[in-house]
């Protein structure tokens, strides 16, 4: 038996899944698999069937989101537990009942379907230890559980702890910080926003956006930042990648006017912060601005390396893992 989550549009739709009993995905939307006889055992095949339809998806994008596809066809098994959340700190649990079925009756976008039989709905996140909380951050749709163990007990189960995987990380404080920051930099702007996304999941923040299509003001991230259950921050985040541009005070003036009423500031970059720039973050009168530079990012990275290493696995990105060259055992090589 096996633990997944498998989300509803952040939420919108999980009271449907409620209520009609079953779970749903919806890349594909009005073809049926069945009628047309699809090898959905193949996944080449899904990956040929992907690409006639989302033409200009880069290859990563492909291999994510088909990956979704197939774990929802031919992993997610009848028995099996699925975890559905709201846009809130409630969950949805239940127990797949079904084999996939096609049916387009408009009451979700997914008519690719398994039906479910609901054991709890508004279980609350926080009941959970901050592990699992943190994989309930993932921004995959379709995703497996590997902290299984604990979601069973929540369910009355009887099941042994399973070892969890021992992570001896060794650094050599020395030279570490240059060798990390050279490997950011490797990387293009797109896949170090994502890698910050991944650091920011580690740490409690879950997106109310989809990354990348905030687009106001130069805002890359948006979400809410859980304070280990405490306190919820509403919080935007701007990421540069800059090497030797160091960040202005123009920069974060025009950050604070780009920021929501409601909500909080933190600008990340991977060189440092002019005096003026310093200064007008916690300007006495206006809204603060938490700064991140290269090295403070760095400390980060290294105190959540475990974490980080568990959610791009988690999401798949085998393509940025590789590029990383991570290691379970030591930083990267």
């Amino acid at each position: 038996m096996r633990v997944f989550v498998l989300r509803a549009d952040y939420g919108r739709y999980t009271d449907v899944f409620r209520n009609n009993n079953y779970i749903g995905i919806g890349w594909f939307e009005q073809i049926n698999p069945i009628e047309g006889r699809w090898d959905l055992t193949d996944k080449e095949f899904l990956k040929e069937k992907y690409r006639e339809k989302y033409v200009g998806d880069a290859s990563m994008r492909v291999n994510q989101n088909v990956g979704q596809i197939y774990r929802f066809i031919n992993e997610m098994q009848i028995g099996d537990i699925v975890i559905s959340p709201y846009n809130t700190n409630d969950l949805l649990i239940g127990k797949i009942t079904g084999e996939l079925y096609f049916e387009n009756d408009n009451s979700s976008p997914y008519p690719w379907r398994k039906k479910m039989e609901w054991i709890k709905d508004n279980v609350n996140r926080h009941s959970f230890s901050q592990p699992i909380q943190n994989t309930l951050r993932a921004t995959l749709t379709c995703f497996e559980v590997k902290q299984k163990d604990e979601i069973f007990e929540s369910l009355g189960y009887d099941i042994p702890h399973s070892k969890k995987e021992n992570y001896d990380i060794k650094f050599d404080s020395k030279s570490i910080n240059e060798l990390i920051k050279n490997k950011f930099l490797e990387l293009d702007p797109t896949e170090f926003e994502l890698l910050v996304s991944y650091l920011l999941r580690t740490l409690g923040f879950e997106p109310t956006q989809e990354t990348g299509k905030v687009g106001d003001g130069g805002i890359d991230f948006e979400g809410i930042l859980d304070v280990n259950g405490i306190a919820s921050i509403n919080l935007q985040v701007q990421v540069k990648r800059y090497d030797n541009n160091s960040i202005g005070e123009r920069e974060i003036r025009s950050f604070r006017g780009a920021l929501k009423q409601d909500f909080q500031g933190c600008f990340i970059t991977l060189s440092k912060f002019q005096k003026k720039a310093i200064e007008s973050s916690n300007k006495e009168g206006y809204k603060g601005i938490q700064l991140i530079d290269g090295n403070k990012f760095i400390e980060l990275f290294i105190n959540q390396y475990e974490e980080i290493i568990d959610v791009i696995q988690l999401d798949d990105n085998d393509d940025l893992l590789e590029k990383l060259q991570f290691k379970k055992s030591l930083l990267p090589l």
